[in-house]
């Protein structure tokens, strides 16, 4: 991790430029195309339509079986870009052959989840594209994890590729599981992800005339009844409490972690969260603290008060977030000053967050190359996020550099769509990147160099 040292007038003697960022060379190596396929980069697909896949295939197959998505929660979907490199190399038999094999014995209780959806959503994208078989092997790799209550694998992409039969065929099988195990959780989100006329209305009116004559659909729909009027019950109605009852609450009620004060701080007004601020800054207690500090995770503290510092200190690290969330939009001195600290002490991530509320002239100068001195992917992820939040509040063309080893090396596809979109929109990215995104496996990375283009 990259050590600083503090110069004159408390600034950072300034470190060492960053590495330029160079285009790729073609024709990749396997290690090259085996990373571009893990990270989802635009060369990927380039290799296969300039150089063909000679050489690469079974690191072509293998990214398609193995998931290599950092994110599945926050990234674009992997398989429809996945596929559309398969059929550029024609390599669809010998994909369905390998999940083929796969799928010959059940799922192992420690095998990757992610690992197992993305198999099936690769199956969806071969059923859709015509194979018979695909589809058969799909519908077979409906099963539920052994050891869990809920994890189930091939609900989604069977119902996503098969309308409302799909869903029939799922919820029949969740409801026979649920007879046989009464802790088995059915998923409540297929509903509302069928796709038919009339939407989830519709699909649960179909599930409803289904179940007239098929207990297990039956049984499907009266455990989801259930899920809905517990999830419906299982928190304090937040809407109804005043900010003097939200103080007492976090007072009297230790046990509850309140993330529920989030929603109710969304519709609170100025004055409600001024009455918690100065209720907060009376309080000693590291915990009530945590729990007061909620709500403002989104909507960030009224204003600075120095009695806010020894929580953004504090040892507990579910503290300090809380304090950094509530006062990261926040503009003062001391939070700079704070900034530059943590920083200079290895806190990359805490003080690029306090920088982009407290920036000055030449904090891009300072902070891109910190993002060379990551080895840990969790951290660079995190790290290039906030520099790219940094730049989108901030946007200059000095923060090139970051923005481009961000593109070349954060392990996430949004993160990499975010820097792009502020070198478009401040005209400094390369000829070769955009050349490069329109191939990117984020739609919105490709449209957005597409309309560029126009």
């Amino acid at each position: 991790m990259a050590q600083l040292a503090f110069g004159r007038a408390g600034l950072f003697n300034p470190p060492v430029p960053p590495m330029p960022i160079a285009p790729p060379v073609f024709p990749l190596d396997s290690t090259a195309f085996g990373s571009a396929l893990r990270t989802g980069h635009g060369r990927a697909l380039q290799q296969v339509q300039l150089n063909g896949v000679q050489g690469l295939g079974d690191t072509l197959i293998d990214a398609c079986v193995q998931c290599g998505t950092y994110d599945q929660q926050c990234e674009a979907a992997r398989a429809p870009w996945l596929f559309s490199i398969v059929e550029c190399a024609g390599l669809q038999t010998s994909l369905v052959q390998a999940l083929a094999g796969l799928l010959k014995e059940a799922p192992a209780a420690d095998e990757a989840h992610n690992d197992l959806d993305q198999r099936s959503a690769m199956l969806r994208e071969l059923a859709a594209a015509g194979s018979a078989d695909a589809r058969r092997l799909l519908y077979a790799s409906l099963v539920r994890l052994p050891g869990t209550s809920a994890d189930v694998i091939a609900a989604d992409d069977i119902v996503e590729l098969d309308g409302l039969e799909g869903l029939v065929h799922v919820a029949r099988q969740m409801g026979r599981w649920s007879q046989e195990d009464p802790r088995f959780w059915v998923d409540d989100r297929l509903v509302e992800q069928c796709k038919v006329s009339g939407g989830s209305t519709a699909a649960l009116a179909a599930l409803e005339c289904e179940a007239q004559t098929d207990p297990y659909i039956a049984r499907y729909l009266q455990v989801l009844a259930q899920i809905r009027a517990q999830r419906n019950s299982s928190a304090p109605d937040a809407a109804s409490f005043t900010a003097e009852q939200i103080v007492l609450y976090a007072r009297d009620h230790p046990k509850d972690s309140c993330h529920w004060f989030r929603g109710w701080a969304r519709r609170a007004d100025a004055s409600e969260l001024e009455t918690v601020f100065l209720a907060l800054l009376d309080v000693r207690e590291p915990e009530h603290a945590t729990r007061l500090l909620r709500c403002f995770v989104q909507r960030g503290v009224p204003r600075f008060d120095s009695r806010l510092m020894p929580w953004l200190v504090h040892p507990d690290p579910m503290l300090g977030m809380a304090a950094l969330n509530a006062v990261e939009s926040t503009r003062h001195p001391d939070l700079r000053t704070l900034a530059l600290r943590w920083i200079a002490n290895g806190d990359l991530e805490g003080g690029i967050r306090l920088l982009t509320a407290n920036f000055e002239p030449g904090d891009f100068v300072l902070c891109a190359p910190l993002l060379e001195s990551i080895d840990d992917e969790a951290e660079r992820h995190r790290l290039a996020s906030n520099f790219v939040e940094m730049c989108e509040v901030h946007p200059s063309a000095d923060a090139v550099d970051g923005l481009l080893n961000v593109y070349e090396f954060s392990p996430c596809s949004t993160c990499r769509l975010k820097a792009v979109k502020v070198m478009v929109d401040l005209d400094i990215a390369p000829d070769w990147l955009l050349r490069e995104s329109s191939f990117d496996v984020d739609p919105e990375t490709r449209a957005l160099v597409e309309a560029g283009a126009r």
